[in-house]
């Protein structure tokens, strides 16, 4: 149970203090690494919770007893043997936890994909009847609306939906930077990134990571199309066209041109990113996805240590 408890303590432990240390690097690091890092974290979260049940649950613990059977002899104060009822009463409670994140998880993800199904039937009926103005790389749908409005829907069939009033009120350069900014949601796969991080973050809410996942997702696709805008249009262009049309949103489960915080989206249009090497990508996603156990394995040779001493 030793490292059940030490894997489990990991992952909550990575689970109050990684937003922290996230949000600090998102604002130094280019946001498409960002996003990366967030997603990773969450990932080796969930899997570090579901592993820790699982140590809990499994007849013997599973592997827990041989890897810490190097320190039974040194580690009489902690010995398991020592405290057997607190095993079926610490499995019992773990797992009615961990039913309840996977049922949360699968009526979230369940309900999501109707809605959007909904969603997207209502824009394909509407681009069938209305035609397209342009459809490489992805369609895009007109509306006959004086508002600006400007959003992308992602998925097997997606595409960009704009306004007659987008048009009317925007030059030529802002109404390309605009698209561009939709074309690079679908092109991305925002529009999955962002369900992934809402699910979880439905699922565990009282975990400060899982809370604050969804919003920063949300705020990174925004900074990460705004970059691939940027590079094909121009950085001004994308900014008076932001300022243009800030105020017009989009459907809930759409990524509208006027999501995210306006001012953070201005400020790196101004200062800009560069991107962040690959090697520096790769070990920093590694390090998010593993953080968990291997806070567990420090915790568990720390304290074998204090004991061993």
């Amino acid at each position: 149970m030793i490292l059940a408890a030490a894997l489990l303590l990991g992952t909550l432990a990575v689970g109050w203090w990684s937003p922290w240390l996230l949000s600090r690097l998102a604002a130094r690091i280019d946001p498409r690494t960002a996003i990366a890092w967030w997603l990773l974290t969450a990932a080796g979260m969930a899997g570090g919770t579901v592993a820790g049940v699982l140590l809990l649950v499994l007849p013997g613990h599973g592997p827990a007893d041989a890897v810490l059977r190097l320190l039974h002899d040194c580690w009489a104060a902690a010995d398991h043997d020592d405290l057997p009822a607190l095993d079926p009463v610490a499995g019992t409670i773990a797992v009615l936890v961990l039913a309840f994140a996977v049922g949360r998880l699968a009526t979230t993800w369940l309900a999501r994909r109707r809605r959007r199904a909904v969603l997207h039937q209502r824009h394909l009926t509407a681009l069938r009847l209305a035609g397209t103005r342009d459809t490489r790389p992805v369609p895009t749908l007109w509306l006959p609306d004086e508002r600006p409005i400007a959003y992308s829907l992602g998925g097997r069939r997606s595409l960009v939906v704009a306004s007659d009033g987008l048009a009317a009120r925007l030059t030529k350069r802002e109404l390309g930077a605009v698209l561009a900014h939709e074309r690079a949601h679908v092109q991305g796969r925002h529009h999955l990134l962002t369900s992934c991080a809402e699910v979880l973050g439905r699922t565990l809410r009282f975990v400060p990571l899982m809370r604050e996942l969804p919003g920063a997702t949300r705020l990174l696709v925004e900074l990460a199309a705004d970059q691939a805008a940027a590079a094909q249009c121009g950085r001004e262009p994308l900014r008076s066209a932001l300022l243009s049309i800030r105020a017009v949103d989009g459907p809930r489960r759409a990524l509208a041109m006027a999501g995210g915080d306006t001012a953070i989206r201005l400020s790196r249009l101004e200062t800009g990113s560069s991107p962040a090497p690959r090697s520096m990508t790769v070990a920093g996603g590694l390090a998010a996805f593993l953080a968990p156990p291997a806070i567990a394995v420090a915790l568990v040779l720390i304290t074998g240590f204090v004991a061993c001493r």
